[in-house]
């Protein structure tokens, strides 16, 4: 029997701008093709900003999961950001994933005049994550940090999910990794460098080894509770086609890796229906990683994918 925070569940991922027509109809798609969760990322580029944009995708559906994929920490301040997020969850009818991460997009910073060394974003979004939960509680929060103070005599509104709605940290490194798996319900994995050639440096492991490194750093920081964690990758690309062999050639250097290591990389899904149900099987065997997030674009042809998965 596989358990429970080993089922399969699949995600969407929507990016760029559009009207409230197209919006919704994206919602209501989702749901329709079986996918449990609509994550909206958070960056300055075009597209919608995430809590409005999740509130209509809210107010459009009945059963589909909505969440950030991830709030950038360096753009919110955490007792606005908590008191937007209890107010999804509670309109959402308790729907709303709280996803969060330190951010890593340089057009964001330049934006907004923040210049802070990563060492320091990891700082501020672990004591972001210390704040908010606390403010979720409904309790007094009186915070003194090294990056934020806090003085409210409770957080509102409280959200439904108690203790608070699914932590999902987003993360590639060993510190957050660690971190992730101590506090985060979900811990979606982003590719680590080592894997992919970087400028004029060579891959350092593989992409199986990297694999095998990350979901270690996360049992560190999990111990007894690694089996109630949720491990989610965000496929990008995933395509289904019956050209596997083609298409991770085309994808290959957008990844800093091999074709074959594109084949072979939990960040990517290229092949037929029975094929990804294979691999998606035997990844989940070996690593335990059971949340897959797809883009958008991709998410009709990869609905037969969902259909045969979902939930087992």
């Amino acid at each position: 029997m596989v358990d429970q925070a080993r089922r399969f569940r699949f995600g969407v991922n929507p990016h760029g701008g559009q009207d409230v027509a197209a919006w919704t109809a994206v919602a209501r798609k989702a749901e329709d093709l079986g996918y449990a969760t609509l994550l909206v990322p958070d960056h300055l580029n075009p597209q919608l900003a995430p809590f409005t944009a999740l509130a209509v995708a809210a107010s459009a559906t009945t059963t589909l999961r909505i969440g950030t994929q991830v709030l950038s920490n360096e753009l919110r301040e955490p007792v606005v950001a908590a008191k937007e997020l209890a107010s999804l969850d509670l309109l959402s009818g308790g729907r709303l994933d709280w996803g969060m991460g330190a951010g890593w997009l340089p057009n964001d910073f330049a934006a907004v005049g923040v210049e802070r060394p990563p060492s320091v974003r990891v700082d501020r979004l672990v004591e972001s994550i210390e704040v908010m939960r606390a403010l979720f509680s409904g309790e007094p929060v009186h915070h003194r940090g090294e990056h934020y103070r806090v003085d409210l005599d409770a957080g509102t509104p409280r959200p439904i999910q108690r203790p608070h709605p699914p932590l999902l940290i987003g993360a590639a490194q060993r510190r957050l990794l660690t971190f992730a798996g101590r506090v985060a319900d979900i811990v979606s994995i982003s590719p680590g460098l080592a894997a992919r050639a970087f400028g004029s440096f060579p891959p350092a492991m593989s992409v199986e080894e990297n694999t095998d490194r990350q979901v270690g750093w996360v049992c560190e920081g999990a111990g007894d509770r690694f089996g109630d964690v949720e491990l989610s990758v965000v496929a990008m690309p995933a395509r289904v086609t019956n050209r596997p062999d083609e298409a991770a050639e085309q994808v290959a250097p957008h990844m800093g890796v091999t074709a074959d290591e594109a084949r072979r990389s939990v960040h990517a899904l290229l092949g037929p229906v029975d094929q990804l149900c294979d691999t998606l099987i035997a990844r989940r065997e070996r690593w335990g990683i059971s949340n897959i997030v797809v883009p958008w674009q991709h998410a009709e042809a990869f609905a037969p994918v969902v259909a045969r998965l979902a939930g087992t």
